[in-house]
């Protein structure tokens, strides 16, 4: 089990509403207690399971819906134009899938540097067990780098990792801070022990008007990879306490593209990923400075701006992409995450390096967020995503609960809740592996999860908006509609009361992006939310048989598909039908969201690459049409290490042999 860090003493002190109880009432608490202790090993005993995980929930409407038989009245969101079907976070046939990740190892215990938000030391403590008895010649090295201004290659695609290092500071005892990147190196002949230390150091800015008060913080922290019942699955502690504090769920909340750039895109910019061509990044190899990125309009108003992510190499922004050529925020640690990925991350897990040394690197992202809420005097709008913990394993999350709950505790305790409008947000759930394959998770990787937490304050002087948010919680939602709701708060002005009951009343109801500060209709489906039928979840979907022509003349319409889409690149082998694993008919549910045509949901394997494709399609006039991209079910791992283009690693098997 991970260690407690430094937000535990927190946690502690955290009660929930109510006073100390008196003698009979605490009688009453014990025996009432007592009675559920019981019920829950009887229950434990009669069920007879063994070594289960019990996720137990503290709102009465969620312990109730466990109970209820399934029917097709039950519903997770139910509207004129959209039904999304009740699941439970827990169900008999993937129940053997949810457990402790047991196999994930520790981080590095005993580090040999300590540090504050002031000052570097070497723990001598610890010398020992770096077999270190000359603690008196013993010596460290203190290098700071930097983001050089200067680019000595606009081409180059390792443009965004470009580093500068200043020369050595020895210290032997403590030694202060001054530069926001650090790296550590101790040894005297040899290196022992080397680290990289990230500090949140405040900044001369000159954003916007600073002489206008901006009342609230903007903070969207984001965990990669985790639908809405994952979230409730993995990270109980976070729900509750989320829940505690008032925060509203977005129960229809559906993603729009198979990954998470597609999905963070219309969030961060309110376009499509494939009209950011006409826009702003016109090839491949283009750079994201030009983009009409939220937080440049919040800097503009007087923001301090940030981003920053857990991971350097799979970052939203250079994952097989350029990243950018200048600095996009006030506060931007790509350069840092780099270098100390690169060079000393440790415990690697499929696709992420978990640890550097003694820390998870999400915990070291969370401890710079933290940092800077405290070492900010402007109003900050930041957006700061985890990947390394969450991407590859549906279990993982469950290491991150009672980190998310220590920081969340101790921005409400200090205050810091009361100034800050919060979204937790995830780009989609689990892209792959066996809990994948059942029919519960098809949906869930198309319902991640939103929490929208607004400070007791905007309640009371937005009430309309707020309204209307909790009225949204119910309705089917995107990230196009966190676009408009994030450019809503640049200006307040926008969400007064009298301004939204004046904008509830235009005619927006088609609109893609809809803020969910005003009423989104009962009636949206998702093709007036423009979601492709592939990721739509309100449609019902009905068993169909793998043998008819009709199924194996769409499965081979896939595969020419994908064959056509790496036509350029000879180095790809060309894929055909291995097997026809599954299909299902895609029906409305609803008449105002009528299909054109009978659209069919596939999932095959291909040959030579073993690859798991599942796509939706329909035959209208003889022809077939693919509703949406073909998404992929299995990992591609080093198949299509030939091509760099994001989309084509997907499909493309490289002819060539693996370098030995």
């Amino acid at each position: 089990m991970p260690k407690p860090d430094k937000y535990s003493m927190y946690v502690q002190y955290v009660q929930l509403p109510g006073t100390a109880l008196a003698p009979v009432a605490r009688f009453k608490r014990l025996f009432l207690l007592a009675k559920l202790v019981g019920a829950c090993i009887l229950l434990f005993f009669i069920i007879g399971l063994n070594n289960t995980w019990f996720f137990i929930t503290t709102n009465i409407d969620d312990i109730y819906s466990k109970h209820l038989n399934h029917s097709n009245d039950l519903s997770t969101i139910r509207t004129k134009g959209c039904r999304i079907p009740f699941m439970r976070p827990i169900e008999p046939s993937f129940q053997h899938l949810i457990e402790y990740p047991k196999s994930l190892k520790p981080c590095q215990a005993k580090p040999l540097v300590g540090s504050n938000k002031t000052h570097v030391w070497i723990e001598k403590e610890n010398m020992h067990s770096y077999n270190i008895s000359d603690h008196k010649n013993f010596t460290c090295c203190y290098k700071s780098f930097i983001r050089p201004v200067q680019v000595d290659d606009i081409t180059s695609r390792s443009i965004d990792n470009r580093v500068k290092y200043s020369d050595c500071k020895n210290f032997s005892d403590v030694i202060k801070v001054t530069d926001e990147f650090v790296k550590i190196i101790c040894g005297n002949d040899e290196i022992i022990f080397d680290t990289f230390l990230l500090f949140a150091l405040e900044k001369k800015l000159h954003n916007g008007n600073q002489n206008k008060k901006i009342p609230y913080n903007i903070l969207i922290m984001g965990i990669d990879a985790v639908s809405r019942l994952n979230l409730h699955r993995t990270m109980p502690k976070t729900v509750d306490y989320l829940k505690s504090l008032g925060a509203i769920e977005l129960l229809g909340y559906n993603k729009v593209g198979d990954n998470t750039f597609p999905n963070l895109i219309p969030m961060l910019m309110g376009k499509t990923d494939a009209e950011l061509r006409e826009t702003c990044t016109p090839n491949h190899q283009s750079t994201f400075d030009n983009c009409p990125f939220v937080w440049e309009w919040f800097r503009q108003a007087g923001f301090a701006t940030a981003l920053a992510e857990d991971t350097a190499s799979l970052g939203t922004f250079n994952y097989n992409l350029y990243g950018f050529k200048g600095t996009p925020t006030d506060y931007y640690i790509h350069t840092f995450m780099h270098e100390a990925e690169h060079q000393v991350g440790t415990n690697k897990m499929l696709n992420c390096k978990l640890c550097m040394n003694e820390k998870y690197f999400f915990d070291i992202l969370l401890d710079y967020v933290d940092d800077l809420t405290t070492t900010l005097k402007l109003k900050m709008f930041g957006f700061f995503w985890e990947t390394t913990m969450s991407h590859d394993f549906l279990n993982y999350p469950m290491v991150m609960d009672q980190s998310y709950v220590n920081i969340l505790s101790k921005w409400h305790l200090s205050g810091y809740l009361n100034e800050t409008i919060l979204f937790l947000v995830s780009d989609h759930g689990l892209r792959w592996g066996e809990f994948r394959s059942t029919k519960q998770g098809y949906l869930e990787e198309r319902l991640p999860f939103v929490f929208a937490l607004m400070p007791p304050s905007f309640r009371e002087n937005y009430s309309e908006a707020y309204h209307n948010l909790k009225l949204n919680s119910h309705r089917l939602t995107t990230p196009f509609d966190m676009h408009a709701t994030l450019m809503d708060l640049v200006s307040l002005d926008k969400i007064k009361n009298e301004i939204i009951i004046s904008r509830s009343k235009e005619h927006y109801a088609e609109y893609r992006s809809i803020s969910l500060f005003i009423p989104i209709s009962e009636n949206r489906t998702c093709k007036s939310a423009q979601i492709d039928d592939h990721w739509c979840t309100c449609h019902r979907i009905i068993k169909s048989s793998t043998e008819s022509s009709e199924a194996r003349e769409a499965a081979q319409h896939v595969v020419s598909h994908m064959n056509y889409l790496v036509r350029d690149y000879p180095q790809c082998a060309n894929l055909t039908v291995a097997q026809l694993l599954n299909v299902t008919k895609m029906v409305s549910r609803n008449a105002g969201d009528k299909m054109e045509w009978p659209e069919l949901t596939i999932v095959l394997r291909a040959e030579p690459s073993g690859g798991l494709f599942e796509a939706t399609l329909g035959n209208g006039s003889g022809k077939w049409v693919l509703a949406g991209s073909v998404s992929r079910l299995n990992l591609y791992g080093d198949q299509s290490r030939c091509v760099s283009d994001n989309r084509l690693k997907l499909y493309c098997y490289c002819i060539s042999p693996r370098p030995t």
